[in-house]
């Protein structure tokens, strides 16, 4: 069963997707903004609001640029593109995003000090735990989602 933290970040991803497509080649540089943030995450520029500032930003550098005009269909397809890749990004934010614990040396993911409707929402939602393991197990993605380093209890 879908939760609230579902809800939010599949609609994140839908809104990402849909603005793409209508947006075109602005968002297609948002997504860029974000695949270019990855790197810069590995060498200490961490933590999702960098990424989606990095991403807004050449965004509206995509959309002051005279750039030569595309044909509908493939300005289309590269701001649905950067718009599935800002909302992902997004996406993945929202799922991971909640404070995790340390309990005799294995992870707790939601931390159980989170009030009651949040711990619900997110330790029933059958999208966050596997997306935060996912997040957790590959390095570069746990450097981009600033999961590592002080826990934000």
């Amino acid at each position: 069963m879908l939760t609230w933290v579902d809800l939010l970040a599949l609609f994140s991803l839908a809104l990402g997707i849909a603005l793409g497509y209508r947006g075109g080649l602005p968002l297609a540089f948002a997504g860029l903004g974000v695949l270019l943030y990855l790197p810069l995450a590995q060498f200490g520029l961490s933590g999702p609001w960098w990424g989606l500032g990095l991403g807004l930003l050449l965004g509206l550098l995509g959309k002051s640029l005279p750039l030569p005009p595309l044909s509908r269909g493939l300005e289309a397809l590269l701001g649905t593109l950067g718009g599935f890749l800002l909302g992902l990004f997004l996406s993945l934010s929202l799922w991971t995003g909640f404070p995790w614990e340390t309990v005799g040396g294995t992870l707790r993911y939601p931390s159980v000090n989170l009030p009651t409707p949040v711990y619900q929402g997110v330790s029933q939602s059958p999208f966050a735990r596997e997306a935060f393991r996912l997040a957790w197990q590959t390095p570069w993605l746990r450097k981009a989602l600033a999961l590592e380093g002080e826990n934000p209890r």
